[in-house]
Parts: structure tokens; C-alpha cells; sequence
């Protein structure tokens, strides 16, 4: 397994714990060091401060060699920028949403696609972006809720996931984006979180990394 990384302070976390308990081994490619970009089998990229759309070389890269990657019939599995970078390659636009959602809120499951028939129907999930995107054409919306329409799709063969939400945060990884990008809250939206109630919902962190890994091992199928 691959991982792209795109800031040092947005790890695998759980998807790490995942893969060593499933035997698989991976290695992880920071990308804005501009290292030269490559995938196995399975491909996952993580989150980041930056956009989808922002000019840089190593995004373009990315949106170029993930349209390669799709057209071939990869799996790829997106987190939050990791997403929008999907979409962008599937041609759909990735935009501000002129709010941001910061904290644990619920998403709703809302398709009976393989994927998710075992998910409970409503996930408390850790949610940290403002940029939203429209959902690519020849894929399905698996998940929304009252703030992001589209918060998560994927194609109807589940070869690609694309989550705007963190199923993969642990406390260690929660506490070091609180900590690296703490003025990211420093703004007035009705679904954001301050810092102890952030905190106050790490009980989420359980179930959340069950319903990761659940959807990974169907993912890998």
C-alpha cells in the first residue's frame, strides 16, 4: 500500500493500525517535499491545508497522476483534500464552501452500495475542511449531512472512496492538527466545534476507527 502525505502534522494514523494488524505493509510519500509520486496495489491520500485547486506543482502531479490511476481501473482511497484531489481528476469542481465544519458531527449513510450496507446508518465523524465539491459523474453519494451535501462517493465497483471526513482520526492524530493549525477555528460558522469540545469527543474515536476498518477491508476485497 501507498500513502501520499501532504503536511507533517496529517498522518495514516488509524489506517496505519489497520494495515499492520492486516499483515500489509506500506510506505508513505510526503508529497510536499515534491518526492516522486507512485502507487501499489492499494493507494490512499490523506488530508492537507492546501486545495485541490491551488497552484502547485506538486497538486498538479498528483490531479494528473490520479487520473491516470482512475482511468486504469486503480483503487484509490481519499480523505478530505485526498478527496477533492479525486474529484478534481474525475472532473468534477472542487470550490469553497464559504463555511467550514470543525469537530465530531454526524454524517447520514445514505446508499445501500456494498461498501456501507453493514455501517450503521448514522456515523459521528471528525470533520476539519471548508472546500466542498460536486459529485463526479459515473459515482454515487454514500454519505451527507446538514452542513456538506456531498460528503463522501464512490464509484459503483467501490474501486475509489472519496470521505471529506477523517475515519482514520486517533487522539494523537487529533491533538497534533488542533496544535499545528489551531487558527483554522479562528472563524464564524454554526458547524464548528471549539477546542474542548473537540476534545470532549474522542469517545467517537472507537466506533469511527471500526467503521474505517470495515470499510477498508471491503475496499481490498
Amino acid at each position: 500500500m501507498t500513502i501520499w502525505q501532504h503536511v507533517p502534522f496529517e498522518n495514516e494514523a488509524a489506517i496505519g493500525e489497520w494495515a499492520r494488524m492486516r499483515g500489509i505493509s506500506y510506505r508513505v510519500i510526503k508529497c510536499w517535499e515534491n518526492e516522486p509520486l507512485e502507487a501499489d496495489e492499494l493507494l490512499v491520500v490523506l488530508g492537507g491545508s492546501m486545495s485541490a485547486y491551488d497552484d502547485l506543482d506538486f497538486i498538479h502531479k498528483e490531479i494528473e497522476f490520479l487520473q491516470q490511476r482512475i482511468y486504469e481501473g486503480g483503487k484509490v482511497f481519499g480523505i478530505c483534500l485526498g478527496a477533492q484531489l479525486i474529484a478534481t481528476a474525475m472532473g468534477a469542481l472542487v470550490y469553497p464552501s464559504h463555511t467550514r465544519e470543525v469537530g465530531w458531527r454526524d454524517v447520514e449513510i445514505i446508499s445501500s452500495h456494498y461498501l456501507t450496507e453493514n455501517l450503521a446508518p448514522i456515523q459521528t465523524v471528525f470533520h476539519w475542511h471548508g472546500d466542498t465539491f460536486d459529485l463526479p459523474k459515473g459515482t454515487i453519494r454514500i454519505a451527507s449531512n446538514d452542513a456538506f451535501k456531498n460528503q463522501a462517493f464512490s464509484t459503483h465497483d467501490g474501486k475509489i472512496i472519496a470521505t471529506q471526513f477523517h475515519f482514520e482520526t486517533t487522539y494523537d492524530s487529533m491533538s497534533a492538527l488542533l496544535k499545528a493549525d489551531a487558527s483554522y477555528l479562528d472563524f464564524d460558522s454554526p458547524y464548528m466545534s471549539d477546542i474542548a469540545l473537540i476534545y470532549d469527543g474522542v469517545c467517537h474515536i472507537p466506533n469511527t476507527n471500526r467503521a474505517l476498518f470495515y470499510l477498508l477491508d471491503q475496499w481490498i476485497k
